[in-house]
């Protein structure tokens, strides 16, 4: 009874549009908040790291090759948000898909690294805030009040005031809520959106076509090394999802704004990427400072402050779009009762969640101002990508679940009416037969084109496997495959090995049947009304689940280390209270 209740799964309730949160947020506005969570600070140093240590001029290809992958994972959580309008992103998504107890690790690993990274955010936009007035600002304050010079890790030798008065700003602006707040978020991307085009237009008017010789200085191989670390500059892609009980009509814009918003980036970091290295050879970037070192180098120096002042305003715009997530994480899972209740507390004029609001921006403002955590925050990279390996898992076992219902809600465009239907996506039999034609014109196009070659054995493929109980023994197989595989792939690897090649070689083929075998299975029907629905399933999310396992396996050891003790206190938490005050109970 106990290890089922693990896996209960939250439904969607009779009126899903009815929230005390206000549906302010059009298609623009969510494009504008996807795109600020995904452009930081981190984008200016990791663009410089990668091109001068792996990948040289053929940064684009690496930036696309990052960018195409991540939109593997955006066509899942679109399709879950065309599904389920309820704030929480992935921890929702997993509640609804695989059950309760991995959705509560996922919200609250996703909280307690979401809140340290912006602690050592709210830092770092302190240090290049600072920097733009040569570090005038903060020496003074570090000599006119106390510090603490013998300090020892975690501990900061002396307080951040700047850190500490961006957060305040952080707080008013959560506190007089998302309809006003969202002009200022608005205004910083389009500032950060502007700030990248400038820099991919200048570059090349500036630079020289022989900075691209050789366009591979490192190989196939960099290339790869390289995207897989440009990977985590796409984190954040997802936020449209987080804000999905404040958009107007969600079903469909929110799939829309997270698909747009992940192009636009991609290409907006692959022309920056590309535009550096034409401004200047791969070999001279500075990884400290790449793009405004470069400036500085070139016939237009002035330049280079316009890009100090770029790095202030994104950080600052990624640090309030990442506040604004992590605030609506602590909503949803308080609105399940898998945190107090008083978390979810939405007051009447402002619609914003003051409990939860003021919270996270004092851990912050006590982090930032006192703490120096930035070499103890890896774990919070690991939190993200297992919550997009689970959203990958769980549209896969949704896709093959015929007994669950979903209910699509629709708005039209002003608001004025709305629109619901709830519908069921299933047969009341997993076993149940059915028309070979009916099935081929409904399927996804890879599973048509496997199951028609198949025609003869559907019948009996269709009457003794069960779709949701053997998809969930294949995920658990080719999860675990896929583990063994990247761990000998990356620290045990010899290429003059026989041996381990006929192992590469099998991990590969195990997984090549894997797919073959969910393409013969009978995927659940789509009822017209769903506005969106990821395209290549199965492939696609399997294709998501190695790369962000692969990703995951490339971590630290004192990541994963971390990570464990957050999972630890996170289970102690679980079973001590959530697990009893849950709303699913």
């Amino acid at each position: 009874m106990l290890f089922g209740n693990l896996f209960r799964k939250k439904h969607a309730i009779t009126n899903d549009l009815d929230t005390p949160l206000l549906r302010c947020l059009n298609l623009y506005d969510l494009i504008f908040l996807t795109v600020s969570g995904m452009i930081g600070s981190g984008i200016y140093v990791l663009t410089g790291v990668v091109a001068k240590g792996q990948t040289g001029p053929a940064i684009i290809i690496a930036n696309l090759l990052a960018g195409i992958s991540c939109l593997f994972g955006a066509l899942c959580y679109a399709e879950f948000a065309a599904r389920i309008p309820r704030a929480g992103s992935s921890y929702i998504f997993i509640y609804e898909s695989i059950g309760e107890l991995l959705a509560f690790l996922v919200g609250f690993t996703s909280i307690v690294g979401g809140v340290a990274g912006l602690g050592v955010s709210a830092r770092v936009w302190s240090a290049y805030f600072d920097a733009v007035f040569d570090h005038k600002i903060n020496s003074f304050l570090t000599n006119h009040t106390f510090h603490w010079p013998n300090a020892h890790a975690p501990f900061a030798k002396s307080p951040d005031f700047l850190a500490f008065g961006i957060t305040i700003f952080l707080l008013i602006a959560m506190l007089v809520g998302l309809r006003n707040s969202k002009y200022l978020t608005n205004s910083l991307t389009v500032i950060n959106m502007s700030a990248l085009l400038f820099i991919g237009i200048t570059g090349y008017i500036l630079g020289d076509i022989h900075n691209y010789e050789p366009f591979f200085p490192f190989g196939v191989e960099g290339i790869f090394r390289g995207s897989s670390l440009l990977l985590y500059s796409y984190i954040g892609f997802e936020m449209a999802t987080i804000a999905i009980e404040e958009a107007k009509n969600p079903s469909r814009t929110v799939p829309q704004a997270t698909v747009i918003s992940l192009i636009i980036v991609t290409l907006l970091y692959s022309l920056a990427g590309s535009s550096l290295t034409y401004l200047i050879p791969y070999h001279s970037i500075d990884t400290d400072s790449a793009f405004a070192n470069a400036y500085k180098l070139s016939k237009w120096p002035w330049a280079g402050y316009i890009i100090s002042f770029a790095i202030v305003f994104s950080a600052g715009g990624n640090l309030l779009s990442g506040t604004y997530g992590t605030i609506r994480i602590i909503y949803a899972m308080s609105t399940d009762g898998l945190l107090p209740s008083k978390l979810s507390s939405v007051s009447k004029g402002r619609h914003v969640p003051v409990m939860a609001t003021c919270l996270v921006c004092f851990v912050i403002a006590l982090l930032g101002t006192f703490f120096d955590i930035k070499d103890l925050i890896g774990f919070a990279d690991i939190s993200a990508l297992l919550s997009y390996t689970g959203v990958s898992i769980g549209l896969l076992i949704e896709r093959y679940n015929h007994h669950s219902t979903y209910q699509i809600v629709l708005t039209n465009d002003d608001d004025k009416e709305e629109e619901e239907e709830r519908f069921e996506l299933t047969n009341n039999d997993d076993n149940e037969n059915i028309e070979l034609n009916p099935i081929l014109e409904l399927d996804p196009f890879l599973t048509r084109i496997i199951r028609s070659s198949c025609r003869s054995y559907l019948p009996i493929i269709d009457s003794y496997l069960s779709p949701k109980f053997t998809a969930i023994i294949l995920l658990i197989i080719f999860i675990c495959n896929t583990t063994i595989f990247a761990i000998i792939l990356i620290y045990i690897f010899n290429k003059n090995s026989s041996l381990h090649l006929i192992f590469v070689i099998l991990f590969i083929l195990v997984n090549v049947t894997i797919a073959l075998i969910f393409c013969l299975l009978r995927p659940k029907k789509h009822s017209k009304d769903l506005l969106f629905t990821c395209p290549g399933v199965p492939l696609i999310p399997l294709i998501n689940i190695k790369i962000f396992i692969f990703l995951m396996i490339f971590q630290d050891a004192h990541d994963w280390l971390g990570y464990t003790c957050v999972i630890l206190i996170s289970l102690l938490i679980y079973f001590t209270y959530s697990h009893w005050h849950s709303k699913s109970r």
